[in-house]
């Protein structure tokens, strides 16, 4: 191999070296926004629960792409509140069965707690 050759592949290997340092640097640096999904299941017409699980849809493409992190989900509604223990995927999400009415203090009391929680509500669409 002669000397220019060489010279062209340390200097590529160096460059490519060098972006995977500076790009894994980055993703260090700025984690994505971790969140709290938080979901009334009060009783929700079959439309409007279809319209929030399709925004949940939306939210789980994004975390899939590590856009954001899904930190928990949280469901709620009147009767309790359940922390599921793995993210649900959207068809999960999709099939839930609503019940009871909503609980606007249970509610602003767990939007106290989680700060970066984003809400999925019936009385909210």
């Amino acid at each position: 191999m002669n000397k220019l050759n060489r010279k062209l592949i340390t200097t590529l290997g160096l460059g490519w070296l060098g972006f995977g340092i500076v790009g894994s640097a980055i993703t260090f640096a700025l984690p994505p926004t971790q969140i709290t999904i938080l979901i009334d299941r009060s009783f929700c017409p079959q439309d409007k629960w279809q319209a929030i699980a399709s925004t949940y849809n939306d939210i789980y493409q994004q975390h899939q792409n590590r856009d954001l992190q899904i930190k928990e989900v949280i469901t709620f509604s009147d009767i309790g509140q359940e922390v599921l223990s793995a993210i649900p995927t959207p068809d999960a999400v999709r099939s839930l069965n609503t019940y009871g009415r909503s609980n606007q203090e249970r509610q602003k009391q767990l939007q106290t707690s989680y700060q970066q929680a984003k809400l999925l509500s019936c009385q909210s669409q």
